[in-house]
Formats: structure tokens, sequence, C-alpha cells
């Protein structure tokens, strides 16, 4: 199953941390549901941008592999879809009443 691409970014030949800040930026120009393919020959990119994602609260639809490039594809979220907030704890903070 293809998946449809509304913008590719070239981060071959960039070590990390720059695919995660070119990824960053260039999810910044996309609407929210739009989906970015970025490009990159750092094998460290595939457990960066995954998480990455994750952790922003972007979706992280996958990535497959052509000879020394990694094609991942990330969906740009939109305000309706939350995450939750975390202190330094990594304890979700609830109001009591």
């Amino acid at each position: 199953m293809a998946i449809k691409v509304d913008k590719v970014l070239d981060a071959k030949g960039l070590a990390c941390p720059m695919p995660i800040v070119r990824t960053k930026k260039a999810l910044e120009e996309l609407k929210a549901g739009q989906v970015l393919e970025v490009q990159a020959t750092d094998k460290g990119s595939l457990a960066d941008i995954q998480s990455w994602a994750k952790s922003i609260g972007h979706q992280y639809l996958g990535s497959n592999q052509d000879g020394d490039v990694l094609h991942h594809f990330v969906r740009k979220s939109d305000s309706t879809e939350v995450k939750v907030e975390r202190n330094i704890w990594n304890v979700r903070m609830e109001r009591f009443h």
C-alpha cells in the first residue's frame, strides 16, 4: 500500500541531530493531516524520528529502506490530537477537587 506524501525532505548525508531538526522545520510548513517523507542515510534516524514523532504527538507511519536510503513517513497531528503532558517524574498530573 502506497502512502500519499505531501512533501519530501532530503536529509541524506546528515548526521544526528540534523534529520530531526530538519523534520521539525518541514512539519511546521505542513497542514494537519499532511504527510512528510524524510529521506535519510543516518541509520540512527530510524529510532530517532519514530521516538521524536511519538514524543511530540505526530503519527509515525513507518519506514522502508531502498539501498542506503531510509524513507520515513510522518503525519502531522492537529490540535484535537492531544498528548498527555508529563512532569519530570513521568507521572500524569491530575487536578483533585
